[in-house]
């Protein structure tokens, strides 16, 4: 702008010089005398509009070149080629050809940690082409610190059975290996740089690497081996007794409101440990029961019979059968990692089944970035160069899956309906509880300092929007996608968030 000014103060003196010539003319006329008077207005009027939009065009800029360094920023470790394409590409997004001015092409530098981003655009003027200057060169100059703070992510994301419908599933990996390729840049293992991913349904499969340590071993708590005889209490014993079946990962979720909390797990507190997964065969030959794959060896009602432990003695359960894993066809786990390739391998192995228990999903993502057992990835709270944040992703409202047979519902993490796990076993009720329990999780994540951006996936329903709106951070850091398409912006967007970076001009 400096020069801008020198140019119009060089033009304006050229144009007081020809005043002066006419003025030592004495011989004009009246009207002659009153142009001249009118000219140094004109010439005033035509600086203000010129410099004007030459400040605007600044303006435009200073925005475009504030984008593509916050883009580059959040990508420490690519290459200067990669980061002066990103850089173009952003701020070429940020300054439309609609805009007035003409921009020229980007020039980046990086040295040690400093990436100096600057641009220039060409004004053609409205007025001052009567003073000579036909167009007016308008530039900037930013730094760009690359950020040196650690970043700490998770990913908690639905993996239902409705996510297999209309191309979502595939939507929602395109989208989230595109956050991934974001943050990461070029570098496949930043330093600073740990996401995890919990994909959840009708719960969450924590891993076969999972801590004995966190995993009721003994029977001791107070749910496990609920849905079987009284003394039979440790399902451990009867995945022993199956032949070909065994625990592949998942858990049920802790009772007395620790399905909330990130409470660790205790020994000397068996409530804090996780039970394993384990579907019970359901009666044969009733129609209503959804699992039912061993003979059940009694007669008796339908209690009864599902209860007896005696079937799975030395029992086969038929590659059709859905068996005691069922419910549990979510990948795993990924643990914080900085592992780039990992995070794009496991994203695209997801795949769609299950209800929807958004509060337990979202409570192990919270495990997951938290200091404490049974994941320890995370970094303390405390840690001011550590930033921690969850997206939580859902395609629909919290649906228990409730049937009309004894169970009340289908298994899932929080077992059956008729169990009472929920602080009830109506059917109605029970699902009424899932929507407060999630807000419950929200508040308790906030609580800890973890930004929490959540995200609405075509979804219809004005309460669950609402939920979702206000289990985010701010109203601000909630999303809502209407498409597929959408879906990879909004990841776009968050990441772009994350960055979160200070621009140094």
């Amino acid at each position: 702008m400096e020069q801008i000014s020198n140019r119009v103060a060089v033009a304006a003196l050229r144009f007081l010089a020809t005043i002066g010539e006419f003025q030592r003319n004495r011989k004009g006329n009246v009207a002659v005398m009153f142009a001249l008077a009118l000219m140094p207005i004109v010439a005033a009027a035509g600086i203000g509009v010129d410099l004007s939009r030459a400040y605007l065009v600044r303006a435009h800029l200073t925005q475009a070149l504030d984008a593509a360094g916050l883009a580059v920023a959040g990508t420490p470790g690519a290459s200067e080629e990669y980061l002066e394409t990103l850089a173009q590409d952003f701020f070429n997004a940020n300054y439309p050809t609609t805009e007035i001015g003409v921009p020229g092409d980007l020039q980046l530098s990086v040295e040690d940690s400093i990436v100096t981003l600057s641009a220039s655009a060409t004004l053609p003027t409205a007025l001052l082409g009567i003073f000579g200057i036909d167009e007016m060169d308008v530039a900037n100059e930013i730094e760009v610190t690359l950020e040196t703070k650690g970043l700490e992510v998770v990913m908690v994301l639905d993996n239902t059975g409705s996510m297999g419908s209309s191309g979502k599933i595939d939507a929602l990996k395109i989208a989230a290996e595109s956050m991934v390729n974001i943050l990461f840049g070029e570098d496949p293992s930043p330093e600073k740089l740990h996401i995890g991913l919990v994909p959840f349904a009708h719960g969450v499969n924590v891993g076969t690497d999972f801590p004995t340590s966190a995993l009721d071993m003994t029977g001791a708590s107070s749910i496990h081996g609920e849905n079987f005889d009284p003394g039979v209490t440790n399902v451990w014993a009867l995945y022993d007794e199956i032949q070909n079946r065994s625990w592949i990962g998942c858990v049920e979720a802790r009772p007395n409101g620790l399905d909330e909390l990130d409470t660790p797990p205790s020994l000397g507190n068996p409530e804090t440990l996780w039970v394993p997964w384990f579907a019970p065969d359901e009666p044969s030959g009733y129609s209503g029961y959804y699992n039912s794959y061993l003979s059940d060896g009694t007669s008796g009602d339908v209690d009864t019979r599902q209860r007896n432990a005696d079937k799975y003695d030395n029992a086969y359960v038929n590659s059709s059968s859905r068996g005691p894993q069922n419910g549990c066809g979510m990948e795993p786990i990924t643990p914080l990692t900085n592992d780039k390739q990992l995070l794009l391998d496991n994203i695209d192995a997801m795949n769609a089944k299950g209800g929807t228990l958004i509060p337990v999903g979202l409570a192990w993502g919270w495990r997951v970035i938290s200091p404490d057992e049974p994941f320890t990835e995370g970094k303390d709270y405390n840690d001011v160069e550590v930033n921690k944040a969850i997206i939580l992703l859902t395609d629909g409202n919290n649906w228990l899956g409730t049937r009309n047979n004894h169970n009340r519902s289908y298994y899932s993490a929080f077992g059956y309906v008729s169990e009472g796990r929920l602080g009830t076993t109506n059917k109605s009720a029970a699902q009424a509880a899932l929507d407060p329990k999630t807000a419950d999780v929200c508040e308790n994540i906030k609580d800890e300092g973890i930004r929490l951006y959540t995200i609405t996936f075509k979804v219809s329903n004005s309460a669950t929007q609402a939920l979702m709106e206000e289990c985010a951070t701010s109203p601000a850091l909630y999303f809502d996608s209407p498409s597929n398409e959408q879906l990879e912006v909004v990841f776009q967007a968050i990441a772009r968030d994350l960055s979160n970076l200070r621009l140094s001009r």
